[in-house]
């Protein structure tokens, strides 16, 4: 597992999700508090880049299958560092959202190579313990990324988060530039010949979207992101305004997302170890429903607070919010490794870069439609809304991606007894 490609990926993602979540949960609040913003221009600061994600992901899928992935990967980074250098120089709440499109370039093409890169080096049969032990890389970064940002907007100011951002992400394209060798160098565990990669970059569109497995996988990205783009645009402004808990602590934020994330650190591996050997449907679906009723009793929750302190600055705690967040974080963790580990199987069928890029597609549908639902919630009902629809719109995905994939396992089922 541990090749020279794989280290230098799971590095390189490490420390690039640490940047992307630096400013992630800081967004909103920019928009919101400093820059006046309405409730739509809240919402599109979060999941802007799903635009251009939903747009470039499919595309440079194909691209990647047909010519590799490695270029592709190190211009992701590059673009999105240009979005982390423009929100340091905005002074208004439409440029910040046109940074914000411009980094989902970068993102749309980051996230779903680097996956198809892991694939096509994963050994058939142990997907989940290599999507596992890679997704420890993207669940780290992003949990230490918001504590960061959070400590370092308390501390300096929100600028300084956005320009340490892209300093990462500039320093993080060019040693994988350097460092990750190229797939024509790698011996890799999915044995493609040239005329079996020129095949699958040729499958026509419409075969692809028809099939019921990829459409199980467009569910899944959709439903786990939709989640992530209600609660994750507004988590921030429920514990820091008056709206919510009022606790006016950008750490704390940072703090809860980290907790979310640690877990997901311990358990990803070991997760992924299990649905090597048992049902993967079943722990992308339990995990579902945990973090479904997590997100839906978040307004409910006793509004106790514990005052102290970290890295020397005063933190204001809601001891019960960060419960729950950390169940929703063992919730998660079992369900994506086994998720990632379906979709890799898939990818062998009718290209790994290609099905990881519906797979991003997905998550862009998913992070933009939730941040339009949450706008619209907000402004209509009110912010406790928005944790009441993430539990009711996950349990809905769940049940029709377990139905999806039961149908797939039927139709293979028989074509076998065929």
């Amino acid at each position: 597992m541990f090749t020279r490609g794989f280290i230098v990926l799971w590095i390189a993602m490490l420390v690039a999700m640490a940047g992307v979540g630096m400013v992630g949960p800081l967004l909103p609040i920019y928009v919101r508090e400093d820059l006046g913003g309405p409730e739509i221009a809240v919402a599109l600061s979060f999941s802007g880049l799903a635009i251009s994600m939903i747009i470039v992901a499919p595309f440079v899928g194909r691209l990647g299958d047909r010519f590799g992935v490695k270029r592709f990967i190190v211009s992701g980074f590059l673009i999105y560092a240009i979005g982390g250098i423009g929100y340091s120089f905005t002074n208004s709440w439409e440029l910040v959202i046109t940074f914000r499109v411009l980094s989902g370039f970068g993102a749309g093409t980051i996230f779903p190579l680097s996956l198809a890169y892991i694939g096509r080096i994963a050994p058939q049969g142990r997907e989940g313990s290599y999507t596992g032990v890679f997704a420890v890389s993207q669940i780290a970064g992003f949990g230490a990324g918001p504590l960061i940002g959070g400590a370092i907007r308390d501390a300096i100011n929100v600028d300084a988060a956005f320009f340490s951002m892209a300093v990462m992400l500039t320093v993080t394209g060019l040693l994988t530039f350097f460092l990750l060798p190229s797939e024509n160098r790698l011996e890799l565990s999915e044995t493609v010949t040239a005329d079996q990669q020129k095949h699958r970059s040729a499958i026509p569109w419409n075969r692809i979207v028809r099939r019921i497995d990829i459409q199980a996988v467009v569910v899944a990205s959709v439903v786990f992101s939709l989640g992530w783009g209600i609660a994750g645009t507004y988590l921030a402004i429920f514990v820091v305004t008056e709206d919510g808990l009022g606790t006016d602590s950008a750490m704390f934020v940072g703090l809860l997302l980290g907790a979310r994330s640690l877990l997901g650190i311990v358990f990803q591996p070991i997760a992924g170890f299990t649905a090597d050997r048992t049902n993967r449907v079943s722990l992308v679906v339990s995990g579902l429903f945990i973090v479904a009723i997590a997100q839906f009793v978040i307004p409910d929750l006793p509004r106790s607070f514990l005052e102290t302190s970290f890295f020397g600055e005063a933190i204001t705690i809601a001891p019960w919010l960060l419960g729950i967040i950390v169940i929703a974080g063992i919730g998660e963790a079992f369900a994506h490794p086994a998720e990632q580990a379906i979709f890799v199987s898939i990818g062998r069928k009718v290209g790994m870069a290609s099905v990881m890029g519906m797979y991003q597609m997905g998550s862009g549908v998913g992070f933009l439609a939730g941040s339009l639902v949450g706008a619209i919630l907000v402004s209509t009902i009110g912010i406790d809304s928005v944790f009441r629809a993430t539990g009711i719109i996950t349990v809905i995905g769940a049940i029709l991606f377990a139905i999806m994939m039961r149908r797939v396992n039927a139709r293979e089922s028989s074509t076998q007894l065929v």
